[in-house]
């Protein structure tokens, strides 16, 4: 299944950002809930989370979300940002 997506831009994570998206999903299923119902708002027909080996990561593997819907792109990425931290600032 991974190769099809290899195409894909794939978005990376900091560790600094886990760390405050920890705090803000303290609930494990919480967090995994929300990314799925992120899809569900993008339209989303389709959803399939797998995992994926990577021996260079801690633990050995990733989850991986891939869906069909229309998400952001590039030029409403800033937007969508501030309209994040705005919730969450206030």
């Amino acid at each position: 299944m991974n190769d099809q997506y290899d195409c894909l831009n794939k978005a990376q994570l900091s560790f600094e950002y886990l760390h405050t998206n920890s705090t803000t999903h303290t609930f494990l299923f919480g967090a995994l809930a929300e990314l799925v119902d992120n899809s569900k708002d993008a339209g989303a027909k389709n959803l399939n989370i797998y995992t994926c080996k990577d021996p260079c990561l801690r633990g050995g593997f990733y989850l991986a979300f891939l869906d069909d819907g229309c998400g952001m792109n590039y030029g409403i990425i800033p937007n969508g940002y501030h309209q994040i931290f705005k919730i969450y600032e206030e």
